[in-house]
C-alpha cells in the first residue's frame, strides 16, 4: 500500500467517510519495501492505493506517481510493477507514457469509467467526461498499443435513463475493455447519492446488468483471440487447478504481462516466480491455454 484514503468524493463511494483523505507513504519507505520483497524472491509488485495515481499529492516533496514508477522501475530484479486503482482526472500523460517507455511497469491499466453518459458522469462527480476518458485511452494505446485495460462500471444510478444507459453501452464499445466489472447501483450512507431518488427499479437494473456483462462477454473473448498463436512471458503463479485436483503437475497457471491467466503444460516442473515463454494455442472464456517452449 502507497497511500489511503480519496479526496475525490465521487457521490456514490463511501471511502472518503471510512478511509479519510489521501495519506501517501515516503517515497524512501515505498523504495526500502520494494526491494525488501525483490529480495525475498518476489518478482512482480502491485502498488495499491484507492486513488493510487495521486500519490505525492499530499507530501509536498515535488514527486508524483510517475515519479514513484521511475524510481521502482529501477530496482534490481524486480520484474514487473503494477498498479490500481488510478481515478482517470489524476491519469495525465507522464504517468501514462511510462507504459511505454519503463521495463518493469506492465501493459494493464485498470481504469473505472462507471458511466458513458456525462449527465450521469457529472450526477457521480467523477470530474471527467467521457471525451475526456477517452482521451486518456487514446494516449494509454499511443504509448502501449497493447496495454490491456479494464474498468468498473455501475448501471442504474439515481437519474439514468435508458438513452444514458446506450451511452454507457457505445462507450463499452468503442473502448473496447479486456474485463470489466458491472455492478447495481445501491445507497451507501452518508453519500450525496443516498439522499437522491433511485429512479430505476430492481428490475431494471438487472436487465442493464446482464446486458453490459453480454457486451463485455462478446468484446473479451475477441479482445483475448488476439493471443493465439503469439509467444508470451508469462509469470508462474503454480500448478493450475487441473493440476492440484489430478495431482499431476504438468499444467500449470500464471499471468502474462497483461495480466491475462495462462493454463499452460511444461516439460519440467516449474517454480512460482519462474518467468516462461508460452505459445499461446487456445483463447477460453476468460483465460487462454498454451504450452511452455
Amino acid at each position: 500500500t502507497v497511500m489511503k484514503g480519496c479526496d475525490k468524493v465521487c457521490s456514490y463511494c463511501i471511502v472518503p467517510f471510512t478511509r479519510g483523505r489521501e495519506v501517501s507513504k515516503p517515497p524512501e519507505v515505498v523504495l526500502q519495501e520494494v526491494q525488501g520483497l525483490v529480495a525475498a524472491g518476489v518478482r512482480e509488485v502491485t502498488l495499491l492505493g484507492q486513488n493510487v495515481n495521486a500519490y505525492g499529492k499530499d507530501l509536498d516533496l515535488g514527486v508524483d506517481f510517475a515519479d514513484l514508477l521511475e524510481m521502482l522501475d529501477k530496482v534490481p530484479g524486480l520484474v514487473r510493477l503494477r498498479f490500481v486503482t488510478s481515478h482517470p482526472a489524476d491519469a495525465d500523460e507522464r504517468m501514462l507514457s511510462c507504459f511505454g517507455r519503463l521495463r518493469t511497469v506492465a501493459p494493464y491499466l485498470h481504469l473505472p469509467l462507471q458511466a458513458g453518459s456525462d449527465k450521469v458522469l457529472a450526477l457521480m462527480r467523477r470530474g471527467y467526461t467521457a471525451s475526456e476518458y477517452l482521451e486518456k485511452v487514446a494516449l494509454a494505446r499511443r504509448y502501449c498499443p497493447d496495454i490491456a485495460l479494464s474498468s468498473d462500471i455501475i448501471v442504474g444510478f439515481p437519474g439514468e435513463t435508458r438513452e444514458d444507459f446506450e451511452e454507457t453501452l457505445r462507450m463499452i464499445e468503442e473502448v473496447r475493455f479486456d474485463t470489466l466489472y458491472a455492478f447495481k447501483y445501491s445507497p451507501r450512507p452518508h453519500t450525496r447519492a443516498a439522499a437522491m431518488e433511485d429512479t430505476c427499479p430492481a428490475s431494471e437494473k438487472a436487465r442493464r446488468l446482464l446486458e453490459v456483462q453480454a457486451l463485455q462477454d462478446r468484446i473479451g473473448a475477441e479482445r483475448l483471440a488476439r493471443f493465439v498463436g503469439r509467444e508470451e512471458e508469462v509469470l508462474v503463479e503454480g500448478p493450475s487447478r487441473m493440476a492440484r485436483t489430478r495431482g499431476v503437475h504438468v499444467q500449470w497457471m500464471g499471468r502474462t504481462a497483461t495480466n491475462h491467466v495462462v493454463n499452460f503444460t511444461a516439460r519440467s516442473a516449474l517454480e512460482p516466480g519462474q518467468v516462461v515463454k508460452v505459445r499461446v494455442l487456445q483463447a477460453l472464456r476468460h483465460s487462454l491455454a498454451g504450452e511452455a517452449l
